[in-house]
């Protein structure tokens, strides 16, 4: 799994200052000429005032997950998705020995066992088209795509997912969607990761 942020520190920081003149706004204060960003939002945050960090929005490029987990993360409504289509990659991704054992040796046991017997499955079907071969792709299966978030929303998926009853693939998702958030901003998220 590798995940990489494409939000820029830049235009966080401007988003940052988006959501806190929100909530001085919402509370009559949005002519007060100086006011600290973090300080505002954490005390928002304190309030459970959240609806203004929806004017902060993360966009990551998110590699290597199963489409097991791809399922679990469509259940959350306030984000949005951009996936790897299989109809235009699946039957390339098979013809590939490169990603045949790099899969394989990413896969527990007991999972590489049934990625072989999967490969062996779809070598043995006549021609197919990708639209197809797709109602055979195993939950194991990996794909990538670019997500789309809201703070408010995310920190709810953390709140959630990073707990130990979540799925074991979407605990580490979680924790590697707040690591790699700047170091200055995580304070808009920490309190949300679940930590042993």
């Amino acid at each position: 799994m590798k995940i990489e942020l494409l939000t820029s520190h830049e235009t966080l920081k401007a988003m940052e200052h988006n959501a806190c003149e929100a909530a001085l706004t919402c509370h009559g204060n949005a002519d007060k000429p100086d006011y600290e960003p973090e300080k505002t939002l954490r005390r928002i945050i304190k309030l459970g005032h959240e609806s203004v960090l929806e004017h902060i929005t993360l966009t990551y490029r998110v590699q290597g997950i199963t489409r097991a987990l791809l399922q679990e993360l469509a259940r959350h409504r306030h984000i949005s998705l951009s996936v790897e289509s299989t109809r235009h990659t699946l039957k390339k991704l098979l013809n590939s020995e490169e990603f045949i054992t790099n899969l394989a040796k990413e896969l527990p046991y007991y999972q590489s066992i049934a990625c072989k017997q999967f490969f062996d499955f779809i070598n043995t079907l006549p021609e197919t088209t990708n639209d197809e071969l797709k109602y055979f792709i195993p939950e194991f299966f990996p794909t990538r795509l670019i997500l789309t978030v809201n703070i408010r929303e995310l920190r709810h998926i953390l709140e959630l997912r990073t707990r130990p009853a979540a799925l074991m693939e979407f605990r580490k998702l979680g924790v590697k969607l707040f690591e790699v958030v700047h170091d200055e901003l995580k304070y808009l998220l920490e309190d949300c990761v679940y930590v042993r």
